[in-house]
């Protein structure tokens, strides 16, 4: 059987970092792309094939795609994986903050489906999403990543039903709390909403959420936890719809359904504002 090829957006640190290297591992053929390509070079040095790639710029997707199709003439894995928190209370974000973070987190992955044509063409293909726990239960304090979380939650499920006629499988990633350095890339945009002429109301809430979201991401499960799903979803048989690898995840889950908003009203500030 010939190499199963991955396309990797966001593989620089973290989650898509340890995803590349466990894939390379298991013997994929692994395209990691990411803006920051210096914090890649262990991964070339493991064979990795190492390209930028700012999932915002059409022409930078494309290019990756292009590559790959020239390269190796099929697209096996696409692990959308590229994304940050808008950190801050709703109100105290500017329009052009709100509309990246969907830039980002959504509208990116809208871009890195263009594999479709090359994996509808092969009859296979396996899209692997990074959305979060987030996707299922929102949070005070940084409303607007929920926001694309629960947006990547419907494109996947109507893409997954789409396509699966084709032989492609759509599979969603649903962590809680990992331990990344997504909060290096997060913090800035509080330190914005610190600063607004309106943030004395919103002053105590900040104060609060800082200190707890970051411990929460302190103390958050290995990404290899979370590489492990990934590896699972792009190479088993029969993937799931929805991996969900930590403890924090499945307990929000389950209280979101089972006990209802108004439980999750009563206990998510205390967590995460209070």
């Amino acid at each position: 059987m010939s190499q199963k090829t991955v396309f990797i957006a966001g593989a620089s640190t973290g989650i898509g970092h340890a995803s590349a290297k466990m894939l390379l591992e298991n013997g994929f053929k692994v395209y990691a792309t990411a803006r920051r390509t210096h914090l890649m070079k262990d991964l070339e040095e493991m064979g990795a094939i190492v390209m930028h790639c700012d999932v915002t710029k059409d022409e930078d997707v494309q290019k990756v795609v292009d590559t790959i199709i020239k390269n190796d003439g099929k697209i096996d894995v696409l692990f959308a994986n590229a994304g940050y928190c808008l950190l801050g209370p709703v109100e105290l974000h500017s329009i052009e903050d709100v509309k990246h973070q969907f830039d980002v987190n959504v509208i990116g992955n809208a871009r890195a489906f263009n594999v479709l044509p090359h994996m509808r063409k092969a009859r296979s293909g396996r899209i692997i999403i990074t959305s979060s726990v987030a996707g299922h239960v929102s949070m005070p304090g940084a409303a607007w990543y929920p926001a694309t979380k629960f947006a990547q939650q419907g494109v996947a499920d109507g893409l997954r039903m789409e396509v699966k006629e084709f032989g492609i499988n759509v599979s969603l990633i649903e962590p809680g709390y990992i331990d990344t350095d997504i909060d290096n890339a997060s913090f800035p945009y509080l330190e914005k909403c610190e600063n607004h002429p309106d943030a004395a109301d919103y002053a105590d809430q900040m104060k609060t959420f800082r200190e707890k979201w970051g411990k929460g991401i302190d103390n958050g499960a290995s990404p290899d936890t979370i590489a492990k799903a990934v590896v699972h979803a792009a190479s088993d048989k029969h993937p799931k719809r929805r991996y969900r690898p930590n403890m924090d995840a499945i307990a929000a889950v389950f209280m979101k359904d089972w006990l209802g908003d108004g439980f999750i009203d009563k206990i998510l500030p205390g967590q995460m504002i209070k």
